[in-house]
């Protein structure tokens, strides 16, 4: 893997600015976590970096904190224990109910039975949230999605909606012993501030602040002026097909294609870059998914007289391939975790002059962005961000020790580069493929259709799934990313860190490696923004998906204030 050389190497790892580094992507939960492109700036349109003596414009500016004009509760969200006491208490009873998702399951309406405890948990939330039910409009979209409506009074300005779903992944039975609390039990732990379960972090945390924060409004006599839309999917962790897919299409039909102000869903947090600087990086970009799966079609007989390669043999060469040649690394600017860096260089005292200047520099000197290439090629919590990943994550072949196997597949999951696509990924894998049915005298088919005819011996046979292109980059200028990172600054700087004057805080970018729902979302709006208000720390981020899920109820308050804060703010600026 190439490296940075010589002096250049230990200036960019010293002072400790690469474990530092590796705290924050695990913090900001990167880690577990095209069209046209533009180039990724900041707030403001026109900054550029001019890096040595003379002076530079910010690439990271301070964003103006937008304090809203109707702030009744904020203080209480944040401070009361009282309040704080209840929203656990519904935190943990949602986390109760094991709305568990498989990643082959009926719909709703062949098997209903499969659904019962998202039904219950729909139960569930109006029982918990009684001023949402009375007062917004509740649809099942498909029988287990649902979609509440706060119609606001000026129908002129186009809807605001939030997201997140009800499912959660499953819990492997063998691993309940390991956990500290049930995984089901929503257990609250006062002396560490934890709630414990499965969904407390990924995504009922999410899901019950977005109904928090409109149940408060209500209680506190606030009347929309846009219209707020909450859409809950049910199956995210597998395809979203059943949930977000018809929730998106029947929203669409409603109110029409770029319809809606912006869209927030689930995505990374508040972290330290150091001790006295801290970054919101919400996720305004998405590599594109496509599963290759690969058959090696051949012929049976006795184990007794072997071919040279049997068609476990041969699908162990290509799955060599594959693996032995990666795709190439290559940063640009225009990548969303651009200004993720680009802010830590200007703002921490944590990082070396050198790297300073080869991140700064990036933007425009070839030379610097490619020493940057290398930098992130170095480590795996960023490779992956920079290049088009391929994983081999099923493969069977072979029913019997005295049968040679006719047939074996195995399955590739491609992440794709936001400067790649689904095409140019395929085309990769077919390369490889003819290359290995030649040397080894096989036909090779894509999706049914034989590019090189089918041989005495077999053939290789490609069929593609679940092909998803690079999401739009959604903006990061102009007036609605200025509402929306002014209303996260505003709720840590003058809330979470109100008592902290220690603490400098940003908001940059950042891109995610996997899907969420807004996958189907993108003929709504190109401003969708995956982020939860909530301070992350490393000791929680690596437990989603895994053992011991939990979150700290403090941090769950401020994911609840900023949605307060941004309905309030969305309902005062015009379209």
């Amino acid at each position: 893997m190439p490296r940075l050389e010589n002096t250049f190497d230990r200036e960019l790892f010293s002072r400790g600015f690469w474990s530092r580094y590796k705290k924050l992507l695990i913090s900001l939960g990167v880690l577990g976590t095209l069209g046209s492109y533009q180039i990724i700036t900041s707030a403001r349109e026109g900054t550029s970096f001019i890096y040595g003596t003379e002076p530079q414009v910010s690439g990271c500016p301070k964003i103006e904190a937008v304090v809203p004009a109707f702030n009744k509760s904020i203080n209480s969200i944040l401070n009361d224990d009282k309040y704080k006491k209840a929203t656990v208490e519904r935190l943990s009873g949602a986390i109760q109910i094991p709305t568990e998702i498989e990643d082959v399951y009926p719909s709703p309406k062949e098997n209903p039975g499969y659904f019962k405890y998202f039904y219950q948990f729909h139960d569930y939330l109006e029982k918990a949230f009684p001023l949402v039910h009375q007062h917004l409009k509740v649809e099942k979209v498909n029988g287990i999605g649902l979609l509440y409506t706060w119609e606001g009074s000026d129908s002129f300005l186009k809807p605001v909606i939030f997201m997140a779903h009800q499912d959660v992944v499953p819990v492997n039975k063998r691993t309940w012993d390991e956990w500290e609390y049930p995984p089901f039990s929503g257990y609250y732990d006062k002396g560490t501030d934890y709630i414990w379960g499965r969904g407390a972090s990924d995504c009922k945390n999410l899901l019950t602040a977005e109904l928090e924060a409109i149940e408060q409004l209500i209680k506190d006599e606030y009347t929309p002026q846009r219209t707020i839309l909450v859409s809950l999917g049910a199956d995210e962790e597998s395809s979203g097909k059943e949930g977000a897919q018809k929730l998106s299409k029947f929203i669409e039909q409603r109110y029409g294609k770029e319809s809606i102000y912006s869209i927030v869903d689930e995505g990374n947090g508040v972290g330290f870059v150091d001790d006295h600087l801290a970054m919101a990086a919400p996720v305004n970009g998405e590599k594109g998914y496509v599963d290759t799966s690969v058959t090696i079609n051949g012929r049976g007989g006795h184990s007794s007289r072997p071919p040279d390669h049997t068609t476990i043999g041969v699908a162990a060469q290509l799955i060599k391939e594959i693996e032995s040649h990666t795709s190439k690394y290559q940063f640009e600017p225009d990548n969303p975790i651009y200004q993720l860096l680009t802010c830590t260089a200007e703002h921490s005292d944590t990082i070396s002059p050198k790297l300073k200047k080869t991140i700064i520099g990036a933007s425009k000197s070839h030379k610097e962005r490619e020493a940057l290439s290398r930098f992130l090629a170095s480590d795996k919590k960023w490779r992956d961000l920079i290049r088009t990943t391929s994983a081999v994550d099923i493969i069977t072949g072979g029913i019997k020790a005295n049968a040679l196997p006719e047939v074996t597949s195995f399955l590739i999951n491609h992440r794709i580069d936001i400067h790649s696509s689904v095409e140019e990924t395929l085309d990769i894998d077919l390369y490889y493929a003819k290359k290995i049915a030649n040397q080894f005298g096989y036909g090779v088919s894509l999706n049914g259709e034989y590019l090189i005819p089918e041989t005495e011996l077999g053939t290789v046979e490609i069929v593609t799934h679940h092909s998803l292109e690079p999401a739009p980059i959604s903006p990061t200028s102009g007036p609605v990313w200025d509402l929306f990172t002014g209303t996260i600054q505003n709720v840590f700087e003058n809330g979470v860190f109100a008592n902290r004057k220690d603490i400098d805080f940003y908001v940059a970018t950042h891109l995610s490696s996997g899907n969420t729902d807004t996958r189907y979302y993108w003929n709504l709006t190109r401003n969708i923004y995956r982020f939860i208000a909530s301070l992350i720390d490393e000791s929680t981020a690596g437990t989603t998906h895994s053992i011991n899920e939990r979150i700290k109820a403090d941090r769950h308050l401020s994911a609840i204030a900023f949605v307060y804060q941004y309905i309030v703010n969305t309902g005062n600026s015009k379209d």
